[in-house]
């Protein structure tokens, strides 16, 4: 008998489905109101709260970044071509797992503003906060993820996403605050998206280390998107390069046959069939004595 399997998570029982202890058509049916309620409590929050609904939106509309250039999208769009969009959909994000970039990055800046508020508490000052984040820094090899822009001045999803929390209620939490104080601390190096998402997932009670998987879900529709157009549309013309677009820079070709005859070892060399046995494949002498 195999051990029994403990989770809190849900089981199927006799007319019903059960998720976190309560009955799916009979409890949280009255709670789920948007597809994505299901997931606060999959990422270990207590209860479905309109709070938590508004940080799901600004994740996934800080995480639409769509463009067909980024590398995990290229290769979704080359693995769907051949068909079938679910390969490329999950194939492409095992990419993810990196630290990075994406959510492998986001795990960084979340852990980084966590151990920052654990080290200045509740009042500090800026001179505070800057030592706290040197001293991450220390420990961290000079990284703290959740910074630095590529190939332009600003990161447009996070300018999006200060502009659409505003001076609402979420910009009164304590990793938001904070997080405004940290990009402050290390300018002029540009903040990105990471170092705002992390902030926003602390505030709600994500813990550091599920802000990454927690990104990677709500970043999936980028991935869906190329996932099912490509394998509609790109086919073939995604397998190969035009030869006129390939220029090759490399060596010059060289010779590669040999001037003389190789010549292999007795053991490997092949060896007639005796007798009028049929042939039965490639034969090859043994070092084995035979009577």
């Amino acid at each position: 008998m195999t051990a029994p399997i403990h989770t809190r998570v849900g089981t199927i029982v006799d007319g019903d489905n059960r998720f976190f202890g309560r009955s799916v058509f009979a409890h949280w049916s009255h709670q789920v109101t948007a597809a994505s309620d299901p997931l606060l409590l999959a990422l270990g929050l207590p209860a479905i709260t309109d709070q938590g609904r508004d940080v799901l939106r600004l994740l996934v509309l800080g995480s639409i970044s769509p463009d067909a250039r980024v590398w995990p999208l290229k290769l979704t769009r080359l693995l769907a071509s051949h068909g079938d969009p679910l390969v490329g959909y999950f194939g492409a994000q095992l990419v993810s797992a990196g630290k990075i970039m994406g959510p492998g990055a986001l795990v960084g800046a979340a852990q980084a503003l966590a151990w920052i508020a654990g080290e200045v508490g509740d009042d500090a000052d800026d001179a505070a906060i800057a030592r706290a984040v040197q001293l991450w820094r220390e420990r961290a090899h000079n990284r703290i993820g959740g910074f630095g822009v590529p190939f332009r001045d600003v990161d447009e999803r996070r300018a999006g996403v200060l502009r659409l929390v505003g001076d609402g209620p979420l910009s009164r939490g304590r990793y938001w605050q904070l997080h405004l104080r940290v990009v402050a601390a290390l300018h002029p190096l540009p903040p990105n998206i990471g170092i705002t998402l992390a902030a926003l997932m602390l505030d709600l009670g994500i813990a550091p280390e599920h802000a990454g998987i927690a990104l990677a879900v709500c970043m999936s529709g980028n991935f869906l998107a190329h996932a099912v157009e490509a394998a509609a549309i790109d086919g073939a013309r995604a397998h190969d390069l035009p030869r006129a677009a390939v220029r090759y820079t490399g060596a010059a070709p060289r010779d590669t046959q040999t001037r003389t005859a190789i010549v292999p070892p007795p053991a490997l060399r092949r060896q007639p069939h005796a007798g009028d046995d049929p042939p039965r494949g490639d034969s090859y002498q043994s070092n084995a004595r035979t009577p």
